[in-house]
């Protein structure tokens, strides 16, 4: 049909179909007009002397066995506006401590302005292959060995943020960078030689530092151990001195006790043999009287014994012994 139109045309105009994803630059003896966004474009060609599809040399990446390299092509009509990944191949990087290791980045980029894209740099994606280089150098020489391997995400976020400032006015939109491999190289065994040693140092320190540990715990558990016994001691001690004492008292208080009831017995006892012999006879008055010197007797035995210090004698103990004799007297 398109071609149909071109032969009633007699070739004053042409049609061209451009893809989705896609985009043609229109130019006019040599001069640009307009970019051909996906669709059917109308071209002015005025037979070879208006509008055509320009042609540029652009390179691409492609994978072999020696891996990623960079492919020329020429003649190129379609610019792709779709994200691009490209791996590009290893880059030898020197770090602040003067260790070569060889690192490949993969970048995610596409074409957001076409036009500035293919008439602002020869060939964009070569341009942005050596860019890629030179930033790689740059940001990971400012690390050492072992912050390199430890620090990918803040070198991705700066190389994504460096490449994307410098490829703005070429019309490239930079999303993402990945550094895909690091390679140490010769660089390899002794930084593992270095780990194992670090390692080992770190086993030492921490079998040292528990070693000391355990003998402050044990001296520790000693003291403790001693001043728990001591306090366990004292208290036995202070505890027995208590029961002592109190079973002291207690016995006095029984002693006390046991005096105050004997003495209110006997003189409950005098109440009632008073009480008995209270008729006034004679013969009442002679056993009372008996008994008072049966009850001296008693106090004589227990000064003997050395139980009294003091006697206590009433004034008529003559009349008293008087009276032991007159008991006396019927018996004989």
């Amino acid at each position: 049909m398109l071609k149909l139109l071109e032969l009633f045309t007699l070739g004053l105009i042409e049609f061209c179909i451009v893809r989705q994803g896609e985009v043609k630059i229109v130019e006019r003896r040599g001069k640009f007009v307009r970019v051909a966004t996906p669709g059917v474009q109308m071209l002015l060609t005025m037979w070879g002397y208006g509008d055509k599809i320009g042609r540029f040399n652009l390179s691409r990446v492609v994978q072999t066995e020696r891996g990623p390299l960079l492919q020329i092509q020429r003649n190129v009509q379609t610019i792709s506006t779709k994200m691009q990944v490209d791996d590009y191949p290893k880059e030898s990087i020197i770090t602040r401590d003067n260790a070569t290791v060889f690192i490949d980045a993969v970048v995610y980029y596409k074409v957001v302005d076409p036009q500035k894209a293919v008439y602002q740099v020869e060939d964009y994606v070569a341009a942005l292959q050596k860019l890629v280089q030179s930033a790689l150098r740059d940001e990971c020489g400012k690390y050492e060995l072992d912050e390199l391997l430890t620090s990918r995400d803040q070198i991705n976020h700066a190389l994504r943020t460096s490449l994307d400032e410098a490829t703005d006015p070429w019309g490239i939109k930079v999303d993402r960078v990945e550094l895909k491999d690091i390679d140490l190289a010769e660089f390899g065994n002794i930084l593992a030689e270095q780990r194992a040693t670090e390692t080992r140092r770190r086993t030492a320190i921490t079998e040292a530092e528990g070693h000391k540990r355990a003998q402050i715990l044990r001296a520790e558990g000693l003291n403790e151990s001693a001043v728990l016994e001591a306090e366990a001691r004292k208290t036995s001690t202070v505890l027995q001195a208590q029961a002592e004492r109190e079973a002291k008292l207690l016995r006095a208080e029984a002693d006390a006790l046991a005096l105050v009831k004997q003495r209110k017995a006997e003189a409950e006892g005098f109440q009632m043999l008073k009480g008995v012999f209270a008729d006034g006879s004679d013969e009442s008055r002679q056993l009372i009287e008996v008994l008072r010197v049966l009850k001296a007797s008693e106090l004589g035995a227990e000064l003997a014994n050395g139980q009294a210090t003091k006697m206590f004698l009433p004034a008529d103990i003559q009349t008293l012994f008087g009276l032991v004799d007159k008991v006396r007297q019927p018996d004989a």
